[in-house]
């Protein structure tokens, strides 16, 4: 209705083409995992003005009335196993009554033995000179990454991140979750849902600025101008 292509859909909320068609045409397995489910229906929900707690609602409800078929067809399978003879089993349970006999009459002869036999002469006690174990050299601890950058998820929320210009992370995470990034001079971020963010720099909030309902691209975490800005304060 509002002539949205998917791919102005797949620029503007990072996720890729293939996975918003299988969005719309209910193929919900194709995608990585359940969670990923639910924030690319809340994006793409967004996106084009729709309610996204209202199509998140339907989705849930489409996959808990699938579930009872699953558990059915499970009990089904589970019963006619336990119908199914167990010929191994009933090997098996042989085999260790004939174990058990032979240990008994093992046992049995051994007693008889040892009755009729003398008692043995004590054996003097075996000296054993115990080595010198070697001394423990301490390793010196991991060097911890000039630049830490903390992230915690109060909703769900997909977070893209270029580490030093070379390592990329691209994730969903889901309310409750962190995620914590490593680096040597600069982190790039790309966040989905600013709102639903808190970030912590080696220990220190960052404030962040971006308007209500848009994604915050190309936040800058820079060590140079933290280190700078620090020096300048009194």
């Amino acid at each position: 209705m509002r002539e949205i292509s998917l791919r102005e859909i797949a620029d503007v909320t990072k996720i890729s083409i293939r996975y918003l068609e299988a969005l719309e045409q209910d193929r919900f397995d194709v995608l990585p995992a359940p969670v990923f489910a639910h924030g690319f229906l809340r994006e793409y929900a967004r996106y084009v003005g729709l309610d996204a707690d209202e199509v998140v609602n339907s989705y849930l409800t489409a996959q808990k009335e699938a579930e009872p078929e699953e558990e059915a067809d499970l009990a089904v399978v589970r019963r006619r196993d336990k119908k199914r003879p167990t010929g191994a089993l009933l090997a098996l349970v042989a085999v260790v009554l004939l174990a058990a006999v032979a240990a008994l009459a093992y046992f049995a002869e051994s007693f008889r033995s040892q009755d009729r036999s003398e008692p043995p002469p004590i054996a003097a006690p075996i000296t054993q000179t115990v080595p010198r174990s070697a001394p423990v050299v301490e390793e010196d601890p991991e060097e911890l990454a000039p630049l830490l950058v903390t992230i915690d998820f109060s909703e769900d929320c997909w977070v893209e991140a270029t580490i030093d210009g070379e390592g990329q992370v691209n994730e969903l995470h889901v309310p409750g979750e962190s995620l914590r990034i490593e680096a040597r001079e600069r982190v790039l971020l790309t966040i989905g849902n600013p709102e639903a963010v808190r970030i912590e720099v080696n220990g220190q909030p960052f404030p962040l600025s971006a308007p209500a309902g848009q994604v915050l691209r190309d936040l800058e975490i820079d060590l140079a101008t933290l280190q700078a800005s620090d020096q300048t304060q009194p």
